[in-house]
C-alpha cells in the first residue's frame, strides 16, 4: 500500500505575495516602482526600511523579478512580471544565481562580504538581466564591512542592482543611505490585516468570523506575517470553526468583562472590586503579565474614546469612563507601563501586579474632572454626573476619596481603605449633602488656587531681582484670602530683615498680577523665640548713623537698623579714648576690646 505525503506550507510562504498588485497595505511604494520600471528610471541601490512582516523582502523579490522576467516576450524590465518563466519561478523558490539574498546577520565580517559580493560584482550576470543582490537585515553588517561595500554601491556596473532591508533604518550609516532611494513600509492597520485574513480564509474554507479575525490582526503588530502565523496557529488549535472565544483562548487573553470590571475598579477607586479582578485572574488561571499588558492597551483605546476618535473596546466602554478626563486615562496607562516593567521578573508575579495596582489607582487622581465639578458649583449648575455606581442602582459603594465619576466630598485626610455601602435613599441624601460641604468649601479652595497662582507668577517676575527671589525661595507661605503670611524656618530668620524691607515690592507685584491688594507680611515660627529686650549705652541710644549711600535697590541691608543687635555693658565706655567714643557715635556698635 502506498501511502501519500504532503508537504505543509505554512500560510505565510503560501500566500506571499508574488505581484506587485498582491501587495497589502503598501500601495505608494508599489505604485512608484512600477511608475519607475515603466519608465526606466532604474536605481542601482534601494533601501527598505521599516517594522517587521510587513513586505521588505517579498518587494525585494517582486523587484528582481520585475527586472528579470521574460516572460510574455519581455525584453526589458517590466512593471507586471508573469510569475511563470524560468526567472519568476527560480527567484519566488530563492534558486535563481544571479538574484543573491544574503542574510547580513550571519555574515558581518569583511571577508564574508568581499567573498558574497565584492569579488563577484563585477562579473557579468549568468543568464538574467540584472545581477541583483538582496541584503536582509543590513543594519547588522560591522563598520569595516560597511566601509568595503560603500565604494562598491556608491559607483556599481550597470547590470548590478542592490536592495537593502532593514528594520532599524538608523543603525544604517548616512554614507550608505544617502547613496540609496529610501522606501520606508509601514505597519498595517487592524482593517487591512483583517480584510486579507477574512479572504484567505475562504480559500482555505476555513469559517472565521470577522471578531476572530479582528483579534488575530490586532495581537499581529502590524506584521502580516505574524498574523498568518496566528491564523496557522488558530487553525491547528479550533479546526475549521475559529471563533474569537477560542482565539482567546488560544492567546491567553483576557476576557472584556473582567478588563472591564478592572476599569470600573480604577476609576472608581473601589478596592474591593479590584481584589475580585485579581482572585478571578488567580482562579481561572490567567496569566498577570498579559492581564496588564490587556489593560494598559485598554486604557489607551479609551483614552481615544474620551477624545473621540476610537471605538469602544468593550461593550458599555462610554458608561464606564463617564465623567473621567482623558488626562486621567493617560495616566493610568503610562503607570501601568511601568508597572509592567517592574512586575517582569517578580517571584510572584500575580501578588505584585496587584500590589502595584493598587499603587497606581491610590496615586492617580482626576483633577480637570474634580476643577471642573468646583467650577460648574461655583456657577450653581448642580451635578448630573453620578457614574455607574449612581442613585439608579439599589446600592452605593463609597471610599474615603473623590471619585471622578459622581459627586463626592472634599476630604483633607489621606485616603482611606474602608468602604461603606449604603442603601439607595440614603445615597440620594449623601450627595445633597456633599454638594452643600463642596459648595462651602469651592471659594476658599479657588482662592487657594488663585494665590498659589498669582504666587508662582510673582516667582517668574522677580527671578531677575537676586535679593527678593532669594527671599522667596527660602521661605513658606500661607494664604488667607487677601492676606499672605510669609514664615521662615529655623535657620533662615536672617531672611527675614530683607524680606522686611521688601513687603511694599511684594505687595506691589501681587496687586499688579491678582488686580486686588493683598496684604503680605512676616510671621513668627513656633521654633523661633522672640530675643529679649537689652539695655544699651546712652551713647549707642543716642548715636545717629551716618547718611548710606544707596548703591543699588536690591541691596538688602541698606535700609536696615541693627541697634537693636547692638549689646553693650553699662559702663564698658568709661575707659575708653574720646577719640574711640567719637568714632562710635557716628558707627554704632560694640567694643570688644
Amino acid at each position: 500500500m502506498q501511502e501519500s505525503s504532503t508537504t505543509y506550507t505554512s500560510l505565510a510562504n503560501k500566500y506571499r505575495p508574488q505581484t506587485f498588485e498582491d501587495m497589502v497595505g503598501q500601495e505608494s511604494i508599489s505604485k512608484t516602482l512600477q511608475n519607475a520600471l515603466k519608465s526606466g528610471r532604474i536605481a542601482h541601490a534601494y533601501l527598505f526600511y521599516g517594522p517587521r512582516g510587513c513586505g521588505k523582502t517579498t518587494t525585494a523579490r517582486i523587484l528582481a523579478k520585475a527586472l528579470n522576467c521574460t516572460g510574455n516576450g519581455n525584453t526589458k524590465p517590466t512593471s507586471s512580471p508573469c510569475g511563470k518563466c524560468a526567472q519568476c519561478t527560480e527567484i519566488s523558490q530563492s534558486a535563481d544565481l544571479d538574484v543573491l539574498e544574503l542574510d547580513a546577520a550571519s555574515n558581518t565580517q569583511v571577508e564574508k562580504v568581499r567573498e558574497a559580493i565584492l569579488d563577484t560584482v563585477a562579473l557579468a550576470s549568468t543568464r538574467d538581466r540584472f545581477k541583483v543582490f538582496i541584503l536582509d537585515e543590513v543594519h547588522m553588517l560591522s563598520t569595516s564591512s560597511f566601509n568595503a561595500l560603500l565604494k562598491t554601491i556608491e559607483e556599481p556596473p550597470a547590470h548590478v542592482v542592490f536592495i537593502l532591508a532593514t528594520t532599524e533604518k538608523h543603525k544604517v550609516p548616512a554614507t550608505i543611505v544617502s547613496r540609496c532611494q529610501t522606501f520606508r513600509f509601514r505597519p498595517l492597520t487592524v482593517d487591512e490585516i483583517t480584510e486579507h485574513l477574512l479572504d484567505l480564509s475562504g480559500a482555505e474554507n476555513i469559517d472565521l468570523t470577522p471578531a476572530a479575525a479582528k483579534v488575530i490582526a490586532k495581537n499581529a503588530g502590524g506584521a502580516m506575517r505574524d498574523a498568518l502565523t496566528l491564523l496557522d496557529r488558530a487553525m491547528a488549535f479550533c479546526g475549521s470553526r475559529i471563533d474569537e472565544k477560542l482565539v482567546g483562548e488560544m492567546l491567553g487573553l483576557t476576557p472584556d468583562e473582567l478588563i472591564k470590571q478592572a476599569v470600573e475598579a480604577l476609576v472608581q477607586k473601589d478596592q474591593n472590586g479590584l481584589h475580585h479582578v485579581f482572585e478571578t485572574l488567580q482562579t481561572e488561571g490567567f496569566d498577570a503579565n498579559s492581564f496588564l499588558k490587556d489593560l494598559k492597551n485598554t486604557l489607551g483605546d479609551l483614552f481615544y474614546l474620551s477624545l473621540g476618535q476610537a471605538s469602544e473596546p468593550f461593550d458599555g466602554a462610554k458608561q464606564s469612563i463617564a465623567g473621567v478626563s482623558a488626562g486621567f486615562l493617560a495616566q493610568l496607562s503610562r503607570k501601568i507601563n511601568k508597572l509592567i516593567e517592574e512586575v517582569k521578573f517578580a517571584d510572584n508575579v500575580l501578588v505584585s501586579a496587584e500590589v502595584g495596582l493598587f499603587t497606581v489607582m491610590e496615586s492617580c487622581l482626576d483633577i480637570d474632572a474634580f476643577v471642573r465639578r468646583l467650577e460648574a458649583l461655583e456657577k450653581g449648575i448642580p451635578s448630573q454626573e453620578q457614574g455607574p455606581s449612581g442613585p439608579s442602582h439599589p446600592s452605593v459603594t463609597r471610599t474615603s476619596l473623590p471619585e471622578p465619576s459622581k459627586t463626592s466630598s472634599v476630604r483633607k485626610t489621606a485616603p482611606s481603605s474602608t468602604t461603606q455601602t449604603v442603601a439607595k435613599p440614603a445615597a440620594v441624601s449623601n450627595f445633597s449633602t456633599e454638594e452643600e460641604e463642596l459648595t462651602k468649601v469651592a471659594p476658599a479652595l479657588a482662592a487657594s488656587i488663585s494665590n498659589r497662582q498669582v504666587w508662582d507668577k510673582m516667582l517668574k517676575y522677580f527671578e531677575k531681582s537676586p535679593f527678593v527671589y532669594d527671599v522667596m525661595t527660602n521661605c513658606s507661605v500661607r494664604f488667607e484670602e487677601d492676606e499672605w503670611t510669609l514664615l521662615f524656618a529655623p535657620g533662615k530668620e536672617f531672611y527675614q530683615i530683607p524680606a522686611q524691607n521688601k513687603l511694599a515690592d511684594l505687595e506691589k507685584s501681587a496687586k499688579e498680577i491678582s488686580g486686588r491688594t493683598i496684604r503680605i507680611k512676616l510671621g513668627s515660627s513656633s521654633q523661633t523665640a522672640s530675643k529679649p529686650e537689652v539695655s544699651k549705652s546712652k551713647a549707642i541710644k543716642n548715636a545717629k548713623p551716618a547718611k548710606q549711600t544707596v548703591i543699588s535697590s536690591e541691596e538688602p541691608f541698606v535700609n536696615a537698623s541693627f541697634e537693636k543687635d547692638v549689646v553693650a555693658t553699662p559702663g564698658s565706655l568709661q575707659n575708653t579714648p574720646e577719640e574711640v567714643q567719637d568714632v562710635l557715635e557716628v558707627i554704632p556698635g560694640e567694643l570688644l576690646a
